[in-house]
Parts: structure tokens; C-alpha cells; sequence
């Protein structure tokens, strides 16, 4: 039969208080880069999704309608469910048409029931047009 020294004994005990303590630190550290990532992932959908509504905006045969919802359909299409918290709206100020989105992405953290992060991107984009040269 082996009997282990006090002095073993004592490195054991640290050795799980050690751990005790860097366990949840480590864990908060993982949980707060994930939360990073899926903001960032969640931001450059809805940059995305704006300017790409605002391209087809200002196309020469489509309407603002057509960017507002064609952005809509990319948020659906990245973000499902949470993309109807990001509200999409269009200006169409005359010779350029200008996409925004705003919304709030939910926090994963356990602890915190009810944070939100921001979400928000605005496009703006010149109309295309077609003009006649010097000779039409």
C-alpha cells in the first residue's frame, strides 16, 4: 500500500484551486470571442445586404422597392430568423438611392438575459442612367 506524502498531497490541493479559478476565466475569454465573431459575421451581412440592395436600387430598370427587398431577402438568407430584427429602409433621393438597416443582434452570454449589440449600415449609390452622347 502506497501513502502519499503530505507535501504531495498539498500539490494536489493547489493544483485543483489553480484550475478552479482559470477554468471560468478561460471559459468567459471563449464565450466573449465567440460573441465577437458572431458580431462581426452579423455586421458585415447586414453591410453586405445593403449594399448589394443599393447596387440593385440604382440600377437603370429597377425601383428602390427592388434594392429594400432584395436586401431583405440576403439578410434572411445569412442571418434567418434574427434578420427580422433589423428593420431595412430606402430613400430615394433623385439622383442617387441610399439603403439602411438597423437592428440589434441578441447577446450569446448567459449571464447578461436581456444585452443586445447594435446593428447598423447605410449604402448610398448614384442611379445609373443612360446619356445620350454629343452626336444622340
Amino acid at each position: 500500500m502506497m501513502v502519499s506524502s503530505p507535501r504531495r498531497a498539498g500539490a494536489r490541493g493547489q493544483a485543483m484551486i489553480e484550475v478552479a479559478i482559470a477554468f471560468p476565466l478561460l471559459l468567459i475569454v471563449a464565450i466573449a470571442l465567440v460573441q465577437f465573431a458572431v458580431f462581426c459575421h452579423a455586421q458585415n451581412v447586414v453591410a453586405g445586404a445593403v449594399q448589394d440592395g443599393a447596387r440593385v436600387a440604382a440600377a437603370e430598370d429597377r425601383t428602390l422597392t427592388d434594392g429594400v427587398d432584395h436586401a431583405r431577402a440576403l439578410l434572411r438568407a445569412a442571418l434567418g430568423p434574427k434578420a427580422e430584427e433589423v428593420r431595412v429602409q430606402g430613400t430615394d433621393g433623385g439622383d442617387a438611392v441610399a439603403i439602411e438597416a438597423r437592428g440589434e443582434l441578441r447577446a450569446i452570454i448567459p449571464w447578461v438575459a436581456d444585452a443586445r449589440l447594435p446593428l447598423w449600415a447605410r449604402s448610398v449609390m448614384s442611379k445609373e442612367r443612360f446619356r445620350a452622347g454629343p452626336n444622340g
